[in-house]
Protein backbone atom coordinates (compact mmCIF):
# COMPACT_ATOMS: atom_id res chain seq x y z
CA UNK A 1 0.00 0.00 0.00
CA UNK A 2 0.86 3.88 -0.85
CA UNK A 3 0.43 7.05 0.06
CA UNK A 4 -0.66 9.30 -2.99
CA UNK A 5 -2.24 13.16 -3.54
CA UNK A 6 -5.36 13.27 -5.32
CA UNK A 7 -6.90 15.66 -7.07
CA UNK A 8 -9.77 17.66 -6.06
CA UNK A 9 -12.27 15.67 -8.54
CA UNK A 10 -10.34 12.12 -7.64
CA UNK A 11 -11.21 12.97 -4.07
CA UNK A 12 -14.70 13.88 -4.43
CA UNK A 13 -15.69 10.67 -6.82
CA UNK A 14 -14.07 8.19 -4.05
CA UNK A 15 -15.53 10.25 -1.21
CA UNK A 16 -19.52 10.63 -2.49
CA UNK A 17 -19.03 6.82 -2.99
CA UNK A 18 -17.82 5.69 0.20
CA UNK A 19 -20.25 4.21 3.19
CA UNK A 20 -18.42 6.78 6.11
CA UNK A 21 -18.96 9.56 3.75
CA UNK A 22 -19.88 12.97 5.48
CA UNK A 23 -20.20 16.53 4.72
CA UNK A 24 -16.52 17.03 6.97
CA UNK A 25 -14.91 14.69 3.86
CA UNK A 26 -15.91 16.98 1.49
CA UNK A 27 -14.06 19.47 -0.93
CA UNK A 28 -16.82 21.76 -0.04
CA UNK A 29 -15.58 21.70 3.36
CA UNK A 30 -11.99 21.74 2.28
CA UNK A 31 -13.14 25.01 0.61
CA UNK A 32 -14.66 26.76 3.82
CA UNK A 33 -11.87 25.50 6.32
CA UNK A 34 -9.39 27.16 3.94
CA UNK A 35 -11.11 30.48 4.24
CA UNK A 36 -10.64 29.94 7.70
CA UNK A 37 -7.16 29.79 7.58
CA UNK A 38 -6.22 26.14 7.03
CA UNK A 39 -3.99 24.79 4.29
CA UNK A 40 -5.87 21.38 2.77
CA UNK A 41 -4.40 18.43 0.89
CA UNK A 42 -6.10 15.59 -0.77
CA UNK A 43 -4.47 12.07 0.06
CA UNK A 44 -5.73 8.48 -1.31
CA UNK A 45 -4.59 4.96 -0.14
CA UNK A 46 -3.61 2.32 -2.61
CA UNK A 47 -3.16 -0.77 -2.59
CA UNK A 48 -0.41 -2.97 -4.58
CA UNK A 49 -2.58 -3.79 -7.75
CA UNK A 50 -3.46 0.68 -7.75
CA UNK A 51 -6.84 0.06 -7.03
CA UNK A 52 -7.87 3.13 -4.43
CA UNK A 53 -8.58 1.96 -1.18
CA UNK A 54 -9.13 4.85 0.52
CA UNK A 55 -8.77 8.53 0.95
CA UNK A 56 -8.45 11.37 3.34
CA UNK A 57 -9.06 15.36 3.16
CA UNK A 58 -6.32 16.65 5.49
CA UNK A 59 -6.34 19.98 7.21
CA UNK A 60 -3.13 21.69 8.44
CA UNK A 61 -2.63 24.68 10.81
CA UNK A 62 0.73 26.37 11.69
CA UNK A 63 0.89 25.66 15.62
CA UNK A 64 4.12 26.90 17.15
CA UNK A 65 7.53 27.87 15.43
CA UNK A 66 7.60 26.04 11.78
CA UNK A 67 5.69 23.11 13.24
CA UNK A 68 1.46 21.89 12.58
CA UNK A 69 -0.85 19.64 13.20
CA UNK A 70 -2.52 17.85 11.25
CA UNK A 71 -6.40 16.82 11.26
CA UNK A 72 -8.98 14.22 9.29
CA UNK A 73 -11.65 16.12 9.68
CA UNK A 74 -14.43 12.49 10.84
CA UNK A 75 -11.37 10.30 9.71
CA UNK A 76 -9.90 9.00 6.84
CA UNK A 77 -12.56 6.89 4.09
CA UNK A 78 -11.60 3.13 4.67
CA UNK A 79 -12.77 0.19 6.36
CA UNK A 80 -12.11 0.18 9.97
CA UNK A 81 -12.36 -3.67 9.83
CA UNK A 82 -9.26 -3.91 8.35
CA UNK A 83 -6.85 -3.65 11.15
CA UNK A 84 -3.97 -4.35 8.99
CA UNK A 85 -4.98 -1.14 6.97
CA UNK A 86 -5.49 1.15 9.31
CA UNK A 87 -1.20 0.38 10.76
CA UNK A 88 -0.21 0.49 7.45
CA UNK A 89 -1.54 3.72 6.73
CA UNK A 90 -1.16 5.01 9.81
CA UNK A 91 2.66 3.84 9.77
CA UNK A 92 3.39 5.91 6.60
CA UNK A 93 1.41 8.92 7.51
CA UNK A 94 3.83 8.91 10.45
CA UNK A 95 6.72 8.89 8.68
CA UNK A 96 5.40 11.60 5.69
CA UNK A 97 4.08 13.92 8.67
CA UNK A 98 7.72 13.33 10.64
CA UNK A 99 9.34 14.62 7.55
CA UNK A 100 6.79 17.56 7.14
CA UNK A 101 7.23 19.29 10.52
CA UNK A 102 3.69 18.08 12.24
CA UNK A 103 3.58 17.48 15.41
CA UNK A 104 0.56 14.84 15.53
CA UNK A 105 -2.34 13.82 13.37
CA UNK A 106 -6.16 13.77 14.90
CA UNK A 107 -8.78 11.73 13.74
CA UNK A 108 -12.63 11.04 14.69
CA UNK A 109 -14.06 8.52 12.41
CA UNK A 110 -18.20 8.43 12.69
CA UNK A 111 -17.48 4.80 13.95
CA UNK A 112 -20.41 3.61 16.26
CA UNK A 113 -18.75 2.43 19.73
CA UNK A 114 -21.67 1.46 21.27
CA UNK A 115 -25.67 0.76 20.47
CA UNK A 116 -27.36 2.51 23.29
CA UNK A 117 -31.71 3.21 24.28
CA UNK A 118 -32.95 6.55 24.93
CA UNK A 119 -31.49 6.32 28.38
CA UNK A 120 -28.05 5.16 27.23
CA UNK A 121 -27.91 2.00 28.55
CA UNK A 122 -25.63 -0.06 26.25
CA UNK A 123 -28.35 -2.57 24.08
CA UNK A 124 -27.06 -5.83 23.91
CA UNK A 125 -26.13 -6.90 20.54
CA UNK A 126 -24.11 -8.84 18.75
CA UNK A 127 -22.17 -5.83 17.70
CA UNK A 128 -18.47 -5.21 19.18
CA UNK A 129 -16.38 -2.68 18.60
CA UNK A 130 -12.58 -3.12 19.36
CA UNK A 131 -11.27 -0.04 17.83
CA UNK A 132 -10.24 1.95 20.67
CA UNK A 133 -7.84 -0.17 21.77
CA UNK A 134 -6.26 -1.12 18.83
CA UNK A 135 -5.75 2.55 17.95
CA UNK A 136 -4.16 3.44 21.37
CA UNK A 137 -2.03 0.21 20.72
CA UNK A 138 -0.58 1.04 17.71
CA UNK A 139 0.41 4.93 18.85
CA UNK A 140 -2.97 7.07 18.90
CA UNK A 141 -3.93 8.96 22.18
CA UNK A 142 -7.24 8.87 22.81
CA UNK A 143 -9.05 11.88 24.16
CA UNK A 144 -11.41 9.75 26.35
CA UNK A 145 -14.93 8.67 27.01
CA UNK A 146 -15.89 11.92 27.34
CA UNK A 147 -19.97 12.86 27.78
CA UNK A 148 -20.18 16.44 27.06
CA UNK A 149 -18.60 19.02 24.19
CA UNK A 150 -14.73 18.69 24.03
CA UNK A 151 -13.67 17.25 21.25
CA UNK A 152 -14.16 19.34 17.78
CA UNK A 153 -16.90 17.03 16.36
CA UNK A 154 -19.68 15.53 18.72
CA UNK A 155 -18.71 12.03 20.03
CA UNK A 156 -22.85 11.69 20.68
CA UNK A 157 -25.35 12.74 18.14
CA UNK A 158 -28.99 12.30 17.81
CA UNK A 159 -29.51 10.47 14.58
CA UNK A 160 -32.94 9.95 13.06
CA UNK A 161 -33.69 6.85 10.31
CA UNK A 162 -36.42 7.48 8.70
CA UNK A 163 -39.16 4.43 8.12
CA UNK A 164 -42.67 4.91 6.81
CA UNK A 165 -44.23 7.79 5.55
CA UNK A 166 -44.73 11.31 6.88
CA UNK A 167 -47.35 10.34 8.58
CA UNK A 168 -45.66 7.40 10.57
CA UNK A 169 -42.70 9.61 11.20
CA UNK A 170 -44.67 12.47 13.20
CA UNK A 171 -47.07 9.97 14.89
CA UNK A 172 -43.53 7.98 16.70
CA UNK A 173 -42.58 11.03 17.99
CA UNK A 174 -42.80 12.11 21.55
CA UNK A 175 -46.10 13.11 22.92
CA UNK A 176 -44.91 16.31 24.05
CA UNK A 177 -42.98 17.03 20.97
CA UNK A 178 -45.87 16.37 18.80
CA UNK A 179 -47.97 19.06 20.47
CA UNK A 180 -45.40 21.36 20.40
CA UNK A 181 -45.27 21.53 16.86
CA UNK A 182 -49.29 21.90 16.92
CA UNK A 183 -49.08 24.37 19.42
CA UNK A 184 -46.36 26.29 16.83
CA UNK A 185 -48.77 26.18 13.85
CA UNK A 186 -51.35 26.81 15.91
CA UNK A 187 -49.93 29.85 16.90
CA UNK A 188 -49.83 31.20 13.66
CA UNK A 189 -46.21 29.98 13.20
CA UNK A 190 -44.96 29.41 9.46
CA UNK A 191 -41.59 28.08 8.31
CA UNK A 192 -39.96 29.98 5.13
CA UNK A 193 -36.42 28.84 3.27
CA UNK A 194 -34.34 31.62 3.07
CA UNK A 195 -31.77 32.79 0.70
CA UNK A 196 -28.09 34.21 0.64
CA UNK A 197 -29.53 37.77 0.68
CA UNK A 198 -31.58 36.45 4.40
CA UNK A 199 -27.98 35.24 5.95
CA UNK A 200 -27.53 38.30 8.40
CA UNK A 201 -31.31 37.75 9.59
CA UNK A 202 -30.13 34.06 10.53
CA UNK A 203 -27.15 35.51 11.79
CA UNK A 204 -29.06 37.42 14.19
CA UNK A 205 -30.58 34.43 15.85
CA UNK A 206 -27.28 32.49 16.20
CA UNK A 207 -24.47 34.83 16.98
CA UNK A 208 -25.01 34.48 20.72
CA UNK A 209 -24.66 30.41 20.12
CA UNK A 210 -21.23 30.05 18.64
CA UNK A 211 -18.07 32.21 18.32
CA UNK A 212 -18.69 31.95 14.43
CA UNK A 213 -18.89 35.19 13.05
CA UNK A 214 -21.26 36.62 10.34
CA UNK A 215 -18.18 36.10 7.49
CA UNK A 216 -18.27 32.24 8.56
CA UNK A 217 -21.50 31.55 7.51
CA UNK A 218 -21.13 33.50 4.20
CA UNK A 219 -18.18 31.28 3.56
CA UNK A 220 -20.52 28.41 4.23
CA UNK A 221 -22.91 29.73 2.13
CA UNK A 222 -20.29 30.22 -0.71
CA UNK A 223 -18.53 27.05 -0.18
CA UNK A 224 -21.68 24.64 0.17
CA UNK A 225 -23.81 26.57 -2.15
CA UNK A 226 -26.81 25.31 -2.53
CA UNK A 227 -25.84 22.61 -0.50
CA UNK A 228 -26.47 24.67 2.60
CA UNK A 229 -29.65 25.93 3.17
CA UNK A 230 -31.36 28.21 6.37
CA UNK A 231 -34.72 28.26 7.06
CA UNK A 232 -37.10 30.38 9.34
CA UNK A 233 -39.94 30.32 11.73
CA UNK A 234 -42.17 33.49 11.04
CA UNK A 235 -45.05 34.44 13.29
CA UNK A 236 -47.91 35.53 10.93
CA UNK A 237 -49.60 37.68 13.46
CA UNK A 238 -52.32 37.70 11.49
CA UNK A 239 -53.10 33.94 11.75
CA UNK A 240 -52.18 34.06 15.12
CA UNK A 241 -54.76 36.87 16.60
CA UNK A 242 -57.37 34.87 14.46
CA UNK A 243 -56.37 31.10 16.01
CA UNK A 244 -56.04 32.82 19.57
CA UNK A 245 -59.39 34.46 19.14
CA UNK A 246 -60.94 31.06 17.61
CA UNK A 247 -59.39 28.97 21.01
CA UNK A 248 -60.45 31.62 23.07
CA UNK A 249 -63.58 31.88 21.98
CA UNK A 250 -64.13 27.84 21.69
CA UNK A 251 -63.04 27.87 25.59
CA UNK A 252 -65.93 30.39 26.94
CA UNK A 253 -68.17 27.99 25.31
CA UNK A 254 -66.83 24.95 26.94
CA UNK A 255 -66.50 26.50 30.47
CA UNK A 256 -70.31 27.80 30.18
CA UNK A 257 -71.43 23.92 29.00
CA UNK A 258 -69.47 23.27 32.36
CA UNK A 259 -70.98 26.06 34.59
CA UNK A 260 -74.72 24.49 32.94
CA UNK A 261 -73.29 21.54 34.25
CA UNK A 262 -72.58 22.31 37.47
CA UNK A 263 -75.48 23.93 37.68
CA UNK A 264 -77.96 21.19 36.38
CA UNK A 265 -75.84 18.61 38.84
CA UNK A 266 -76.78 21.04 41.90
CA UNK A 267 -79.96 20.84 41.23
CA UNK A 268 -80.88 17.30 40.47
CA UNK A 269 -78.48 15.68 42.97
CA UNK A 270 -77.11 18.41 45.66
CA UNK A 271 -73.90 17.74 45.31
CA UNK A 272 -71.28 17.87 42.32
CA UNK A 273 -69.04 15.66 41.04
CA UNK A 274 -64.90 16.15 41.66
CA UNK A 275 -64.49 15.60 38.35
CA UNK A 276 -66.72 18.40 37.36
CA UNK A 277 -64.98 20.81 39.72
CA UNK A 278 -61.84 19.97 38.36
CA UNK A 279 -63.04 20.60 34.71
CA UNK A 280 -64.35 24.47 35.90
CA UNK A 281 -60.96 24.77 37.52
CA UNK A 282 -58.83 23.83 34.12
CA UNK A 283 -61.57 25.82 32.55
CA UNK A 284 -61.08 28.89 34.01
CA UNK A 285 -57.66 28.84 34.21
CA UNK A 286 -57.23 28.47 30.27
CA UNK A 287 -59.35 31.12 29.90
CA UNK A 288 -57.28 33.68 31.83
CA UNK A 289 -54.24 32.27 29.70
CA UNK A 290 -56.48 32.75 26.13
CA UNK A 291 -57.63 35.87 27.45
CA UNK A 292 -53.90 37.18 28.16
CA UNK A 293 -52.62 35.57 24.84
CA UNK A 294 -55.41 37.54 23.06
CA UNK A 295 -54.30 40.86 24.31
CA UNK A 296 -50.62 39.56 23.12
CA UNK A 297 -51.72 38.83 19.96
CA UNK A 298 -53.50 41.85 19.50
CA UNK A 299 -50.33 44.06 20.22
CA UNK A 300 -48.19 41.93 17.97
CA UNK A 301 -50.42 42.20 14.81
CA UNK A 302 -50.77 45.97 16.25
CA UNK A 303 -46.80 46.69 15.45
CA UNK A 304 -46.06 43.66 13.36
CA UNK A 305 -49.27 43.58 10.67
CA UNK A 306 -46.59 41.85 8.21
CA UNK A 307 -45.42 38.87 10.80
CA UNK A 308 -41.78 38.74 11.88
CA UNK A 309 -39.02 36.08 12.34
CA UNK A 310 -39.05 34.57 15.79
CA UNK A 311 -36.14 31.54 14.87
CA UNK A 312 -33.53 30.68 12.27
CA UNK A 313 -31.56 27.45 11.61
CA UNK A 314 -29.06 25.74 8.84
CA UNK A 315 -29.07 22.41 7.39
CA UNK A 316 -26.66 20.68 4.83
CA UNK A 317 -28.02 18.77 2.28
CA UNK A 318 -26.45 15.45 0.91
CA UNK A 319 -27.02 11.96 -0.18
CA UNK A 320 -29.20 10.62 1.78
CA UNK A 321 -28.93 12.55 4.40
CA UNK A 322 -29.62 16.30 6.31
CA UNK A 323 -27.46 17.87 8.73
CA UNK A 324 -28.58 20.14 11.56
CA UNK A 325 -26.23 22.95 11.41
CA UNK A 326 -26.90 25.76 13.82
CA UNK A 327 -30.72 26.95 15.08
CA UNK A 328 -31.64 29.83 17.06
CA UNK A 329 -34.67 31.66 18.35
CA UNK A 330 -36.15 34.58 19.81
CA UNK A 331 -36.50 34.05 23.82
CA UNK A 332 -39.36 36.05 23.79
CA UNK A 333 -41.02 33.32 21.67
CA UNK A 334 -39.30 30.25 23.39
CA UNK A 335 -42.80 29.00 24.31
CA UNK A 336 -44.20 29.09 20.74
CA UNK A 337 -41.91 26.18 20.02
CA UNK A 338 -40.80 27.65 16.59
CA UNK A 339 -37.59 25.39 16.30
CA UNK A 340 -39.72 22.22 17.11
CA UNK A 341 -41.45 23.39 13.87
CA UNK A 342 -38.96 24.14 11.97
CA UNK A 343 -37.29 20.68 12.24
CA UNK A 344 -40.32 18.87 11.51
CA UNK A 345 -41.01 20.99 8.46
CA UNK A 346 -37.39 19.99 7.06
CA UNK A 347 -38.25 16.36 8.30
CA UNK A 348 -41.11 16.25 6.66
CA UNK A 349 -39.95 17.84 3.54
CA UNK A 350 -36.16 15.67 3.28
CA UNK A 351 -37.99 12.31 4.19
CA UNK A 352 -40.43 13.13 1.32
CA UNK A 353 -37.71 14.10 -1.05
CA UNK A 354 -35.53 10.51 -0.32
CA UNK A 355 -33.40 11.57 2.76
CA UNK A 356 -32.99 8.50 4.90
CA UNK A 357 -31.15 10.14 7.36
CA UNK A 358 -31.21 13.22 9.76
CA UNK A 359 -28.45 14.12 11.59
CA UNK A 360 -29.54 16.25 14.28
CA UNK A 361 -26.29 17.45 15.98
CA UNK A 362 -24.65 16.74 19.84
CA UNK A 363 -26.35 15.12 22.58
CA UNK A 364 -24.46 14.26 25.75
CA UNK A 365 -23.74 11.20 27.23
CA UNK A 366 -25.30 11.92 30.60
CA UNK A 367 -28.99 10.71 30.68
CA UNK A 368 -29.70 11.84 34.28
CA UNK A 369 -31.87 15.12 34.66
CA UNK A 370 -29.44 16.69 36.88
CA UNK A 371 -27.38 17.05 33.71
CA UNK A 372 -27.94 21.21 32.63
CA UNK A 373 -28.36 19.58 28.96
CA UNK A 374 -30.95 17.22 29.84
CA UNK A 375 -33.61 19.25 28.24
CA UNK A 376 -31.41 19.48 24.70
CA UNK A 377 -31.01 15.63 25.04
CA UNK A 378 -34.64 15.03 25.40
CA UNK A 379 -35.79 17.50 22.99
CA UNK A 380 -33.50 15.58 19.82
CA UNK A 381 -34.18 12.35 21.07
CA UNK A 382 -38.26 12.73 21.55
CA UNK A 383 -38.12 13.34 17.47
CA UNK A 384 -37.42 9.66 17.99
CA UNK A 385 -33.83 9.50 16.86
CA UNK A 386 -31.24 6.77 17.88
CA UNK A 387 -28.29 7.76 20.45
CA UNK A 388 -25.13 7.37 18.20
CA UNK A 389 -22.20 6.83 20.23
CA UNK A 390 -19.02 7.23 18.54
CA UNK A 391 -15.71 6.10 19.32
CA UNK A 392 -14.40 9.33 19.59
CA UNK A 393 -11.11 11.63 18.94
CA UNK A 394 -7.48 9.89 18.59
CA UNK A 395 -3.92 12.05 17.86
CA UNK A 396 -1.37 9.88 16.23
CA UNK A 397 1.75 11.55 17.81
CA UNK A 398 4.36 12.24 15.50
CA UNK A 399 6.62 14.33 17.91
CA UNK A 400 6.51 13.45 21.56
CA UNK A 401 7.98 15.80 23.27
CA UNK A 402 6.23 18.83 21.21
CA UNK A 403 3.33 16.92 21.00
CA UNK A 404 3.24 16.59 25.35
CA UNK A 405 4.04 20.68 25.31
CA UNK A 406 1.24 21.34 22.93
CA UNK A 407 -1.10 19.38 25.26
CA UNK A 408 -0.31 20.89 28.39
CA UNK A 409 -0.27 24.30 26.87
CA UNK A 410 -4.00 25.53 27.82
CA UNK A 411 -4.18 28.05 24.90
CA UNK A 412 -3.00 25.72 22.13
CA UNK A 413 -5.58 23.08 23.12
CA UNK A 414 -8.61 25.29 23.57
CA UNK A 415 -7.54 27.58 19.94
CA UNK A 416 -7.28 24.25 18.24
CA UNK A 417 -10.64 23.19 19.32
CA UNK A 418 -12.19 26.45 18.47
CA UNK A 419 -10.74 26.56 14.83
CA UNK A 420 -12.51 23.81 13.95
CA UNK A 421 -15.90 23.14 15.75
Amino acid sequence: MKIVFLTQQQFDIFSNNHPLHTMYQTSMYASLMEKTGYTTRYFGFVDDKNNLIGATLLLEKKLILNFKYAYAPRGFLINYDDKDLIKEISIKFKDYLSKNNFIFLKIDPPVVNNKRDRNGNIVPSTYSNDLIPYLKSIGYSHFGENKFFGTLKPRWNAILKVTGSSKTLFNNFDKNIKNKIRKAESRGVEIIQGTKADLEVFYSFVAKKHYRNLKYYQDFQDSFKDKFEIYFAKLNTENYLKNIKAIYEEEINNNAKINDQIQLESINEGTIKERLINSKITSDRLLAIYKKELLTASKLFETNPNGLIIASCAIVIEKFSINFIIEGLDQNFNLFYPTFLLKWHIIEKYSKLGAIYFDLNAITGQFTENNKYHGLNEMKLGFNADVTEYIGEFDLIIKKTLYNIYHNTKFLNINIHKQNK
